[in-house]
């Protein structure tokens, strides 16, 4: 799998030809920096004062190559994949050589910072159900009203389970079998197990 990059990434990456070597490493570096820190102009205008370049180029360039490191991190992009996702922009094999360092070097911490924006939502961990039928009442002879009762338990990390008392009736309840089932059979095709496999 390859990352598609727009034209806006391409022309920013593709101005890394024409910098040193000592130059790329600085702004990956500070790439990591944005990803772990966010955005610091203070910075950008400091390399802007150093190598004479506009800060607002520094600013586009460190954010192409955020974005660069980050969505091949997303999709855990291998060696072949990366340089494939940067041959349209037709950079020497020592600036992809540079860029690859970087990220593979640094994957796990990039992948375990973009984890922390991630929601945190409870997962399922149980649940218990009872039926009750009212079977007469003194006003309707022989009426069934059934009812079912769920206790729903989820756990979000390592927090304490957090119990959900619901009541349902049959025809709510298959149809919430219905949308799970259809959910799971959707799941289950090619095209969502692709996605699935390249976001773990």
């Amino acid at each position: 799998m390859i990352i598609e990059l727009d034209n806006t990434h391409k022309q920013d990456l593709s101005s890394l030809r024409s910098l040193s070597t000592e130059i790329i490493n600085e702004f990956c570096k500070i790439a990591l920096e944005f990803i772990k820190k966010g955005s610091n102009k203070k910075l950008y205008m400091g390399a802007s004062q150093k190598l004479n370049i506009a800060a607002d180029k520094i600013e586009s360039l460190v954010d192409s190559i955020t974005y660069l490191f980050s969505e091949c991190t997303r999709f855990m992009l291998n060696e072949n994949d990366f340089n494939d996702t940067l041959a349209p922009i037709k950079l020497s094999d020592e600036v992809i050589e540079i860029l690859r360092e970087s990220y593979f070097d640094n994957r796990k911490d990039i992948r375990n910072t973009l984890q922390e924006f991630y929601p945190h939502l409870d997962h399922y961990q149980n649940l218990e159900w009872r039926l009750d039928t009212q079977i007469a009442n003194r006003s309707l002879g022989s009426s069934i009203n059934p009812i079912y009762l769920l206790k729903l338990i989820t756990k979000c990390g390592s927090d304490n389970p957090i119990e959900h008392l619901l009541q349902t009736d049959p025809n709510n309840l298959k149809h919430l079998c219905n949308e799970l089932e259809s959910a799971l059979n959707e799941i289950r095709t090619y095209e969502n197990r692709l996605i699935i496999r390249n976001i773990k």
